[in-house]
């Protein structure tokens, strides 16, 4: 009985070392589709969107009140974050600035993208500094900007970015007249 066991439990090892090396094999052969974009595009459109312009224009009417209330701590609060959001929003479209606050706004349709590219993961295509040939990327960045209803000039510019490297992070001003 124990060489019985002993030749069951042999071949039981042997089958399970045979279905993971199966295993293994089936997963060096199969390919991880990411989803990247270039987040200068969708940061150009959504500083072009209806939304982006009636935050600015809340923030002008707010500030206008806090002067006419004569509430001096709103309004320096407000004088600095105008241009603060400025600087920001030209580090996200001429450089490689994160933009997840954006992406915030439309998280709940970017699985949609994803799937429709059929893609497992999503990011920015300048964050992405190592990919094993197994990776297949797939360019997401047009259905990203289209969740902002970017109009046709938008369009024309996002299309020009394609030939336009970015300014190195370091090198951007931080300037909000640039």
């Amino acid at each position: 009985m124990t060489t019985n066991m002993a030749v069951a439990t042999f071949l039981t090892a042997a089958a399970l070392t045979i279905c993971a090396q199966a295993v293994v094999a089936q997963d060096a052969r199969s390919v991880l589709r990411v989803g990247v974009f270039d987040s200068r595009a969708v940061a150009l459109a959504y500083g072009n969107s209806d939304e982006f312009l009636q935050s600015v224009r809340q923030m002008r009417t707010e500030l206008e009140n806090a002067k006419a209330n004569k509430d001096e701590k709103r309004v320096k609060e407000l004088e600095q974050e105008g241009p603060c959001s400025q600087i920001r929003l030209h580090q996200q479209v001429f450089s490689t600035a994160p933009i997840s606050s954006i992406l915030t706004k439309v998280k709940d349709k970017i699985p949609g993208i994803a799937a429709q590219a059929g893609v497992r993961m999503v990011v920015s295509k300048w964050e992405v500094q190592f990919s094993d040939p197994a990776v297949e990327t797939v360019d997401v960045t047009l259905p990203l900007v289209m969740l902002f209803n970017p109009n046709e000039k938008v369009l024309k510019w996002v299309e020009q970015m394609k030939n336009q490297a970015p300014i190195a992070f370091e090198e951007l001003p931080l300037d909000p007249m640039m």
